[in-house]
């Protein structure tokens, strides 16, 4: 679960609308909890990818919606996981399996009540000189303020089908960030500011520090080459099956 819940975060705040042209957007991240490294922070958004490099984890991630795959890249280990969007699903039905006997009182302690959502105006706000429109979308114990450009746009083909994965993230956790895809895909525009608390230790902070709409090299999209790359979805899959 440590591998999926980031993948799932980073893909349901990095796409808030859909179709506009390439978009490159360089941001400081900085907080606390297991998600945040202090550091820079680049994604690259084209039609059928959203790669992320992150300078604070060392960590860099990539997503093909196209060819369904994921990919970590491990600049430490000069390692690659692969998954693909099948693995995962497969993974996340067999951990929701394991979870269906979890006490509702253990979730609720965890995520709070998934069912209850919260979303607020808070006005104007501006981020790099651009205008923004401040939200704050509260859902269970997660907090999330979003300052968001409604002048930019995703350009991510089909949001539906780029996280349905997310969706499926087992018991409460799947119905927390089902309903955080739900109410983030209904704003218009990208965020340039977020700041999300209150989740499993989380109080991070991402701002823009840079917007670009030029076409991305295709360099960006190249996994490294002499990294060994490992098969995410065979670990995960056979982790679920526990001590033989």
């Amino acid at each position: 679960m440590r591998r999926l819940a980031p993948l799932a975060i980073s893909a349901i705040f990095s796409c808030l609308s859909l179709l506009g042209g390439d978009l490159t957007i360089t941001s400081h991240v900085s907080g606390k909890g297991h998600f945040a490294k202090e550091g820079s922070q680049v994604q690259y958004v084209d039609a059928t990818r959203l790669r992320t490099n992150n300078e604070g984890t060392g960590i860099d991630s990539l997503v093909d919606y196209g060819h369904e795959v994921f990919y970590t890249i491990d600049h430490t280990k000069k390692v690659v996981t692969k998954v693909t969007f099948k693995d995962m699903q497969e993974a996340m039905q067999a951990m929701e399996d394991q979870m269906a006997n979890m006490p509702g009182m253990v979730t609720r302690m965890m995520f709070g009540d998934t069912t209850e959502v919260k979303v607020e105006q808070l006005g104007a706000d501006t981020v790099l000189g651009r205008p923004c429109r401040k939200v704050r979308v509260s859902i269970g114990k997660m907090v999330e303020e979003l300052s968001v450009d409604p002048s930019l746009q995703f350009p991510i083909h089909d949001y539906a089908k780029a996280m349905s994965f997310a969706n499926r993230m087992p018991g409460a956790m799947g119905t927390l960030f089902k309903r955080i895809s739900q109410e983030v895909g209904k704003l218009k525009g990208v965020a340039l500011r977020t700041h999300i608390k209150g989740l499993m230790g989380m109080d991070i902070t991402t701002e823009a520090t840079a917007v670009s709409t030029a076409p991305i090299p295709a360099s960006v999209w190249a996994l490294p080459a002499g990294y060994s790359v490992r098969d995410g979805g065979k670990e995960m899959k056979e982790s679920m099956k526990g001590p033989h």
